[in-house]
């Protein structure tokens, strides 16, 4: 094992208990969509070989959508007041988009909200139903127990970029409850150096349909997923903010430097406790609101 692989010190007991939970009919029915969900993803990576790759992308996206409706997640858009450069053809490279994370349910949001090509770690790839499809649908797989494959994916993750593509990435290197913000390792930052992308900061908060930040989506370190999974199954209103925040320039920066002004925009978003504000609706495939951000102040320093 490599010293390299990031370790949390979060626990199952900083999920906590949920103050209240929905009642058993629902959590049947959440089960059998969640069923549902999964067996429509694993039939359409049957047909992913015989689509493109956009087609491919399309699909995950799609499925990461249904996921999210059958288990009772609501996402909550909460747009960049200044937005993100364009990409794409005549319009430069792609956006290296960078995250914190706290659960399997963020990259379900992130696909839902950016679509792009995520990092993961090499165990997605391997996965029944849906292992063949991340695959083939472009996503950069990281072995995280071996640093020498840490150029590579690096590499692979800057030609993406050049290509246009949107490219989402966890610098934490694992999940957390979410309360503090681990340290942003530098590492991918150097993709965005080496293709002259922008970097494109995106925090990600959960909370009740109450308005209480909840830790109850956390994949934490020393429990399975599926106990993870059953406690959103379970979850009443939990809905999982994610704010894109004003795009960095990486022209003249390095990595260590974008690493640590991405990490100090997010701390600003998740170590706030600010309430939310006004929602205005926003037409996708997933439950998701378009929100007004309000003005906050940075909790600590990069």
């Amino acid at each position: 094992m490599s010293v390299w692989l990031p370790v949390s010190a979060c626990t199952a007991a900083c999920a906590g208990d949920p103050a209240a939970t929905a009642d058993a009919a629902t959590r049947r029915r959440r089960w059998l969509r969640l069923a549902g969900a999964l067996a429509g993803a694993g039939a359409a990576s049957l047909r992913a070989p015989a689509t493109s790759t956009r087609g491919r992308r399309r699909i995950l996206v799609c499925a990461a959508a249904r996921v999210l409706t059958a288990v009772g997640v609501r996402v909550e858009v909460h747009p960049s007041p200044v937005g993100w450069p364009r990409t794409g053809p005549g319009h430069g490279p792609g956006h290296l988009v960078v995250s914190n994370h706290v659960s399997w349910v963020d990259d379900l949001a992130m696909l839902t909200v950016v679509p792009g090509l995520p990092v993961a770690k090499r165990e997605v790839g391997e996965w029944p139903l849906v292992g063949g499809l991340a695959r083939r649908a472009g996503l950069v797989l990281l072995d995280r127990a071996r640093i020498r494959t840490l150029p590579g994916a690096v590499a692979q993750a800057a030609a993406a970029l050049r290509a246009g593509a949107t490219v989402t990435v966890h610098p934490e290197g694992t999940t957390s409850c979410g309360v503090e913000l681990a340290r942003f390792r530098p590492a991918f930052f150097q993709a965005a150096v080496d293709a002259a992308a922008p970097v494109c900061p995106v925090a990600v908060r959960y909370r009740l349909a109450g308005g209480d930040p909840t830790a109850l989506a956390g994949y934490l370190a020393d429990e399975p997923l599926w106990r993870s999974v059953a406690r959103v199954v379970a979850a009443r209103g939990l809905v999982v903010e994610v704010h894109l925040l004003p795009a960095l320039d990486p022209a003249g920066a390095s990595r260590r430097e974008l690493a640590a002004l991405a990490e100090y925009a997010v701390a600003a978003v998740t170590e706030s406790r600010a309430p939310v504000v006004a929602a205005h609706p926003r037409r996708l495939r997933t439950p998701v609101r378009r929100v007004v951000p309000a003005p906050r102040e940075p909790s600590r320093a990069a």
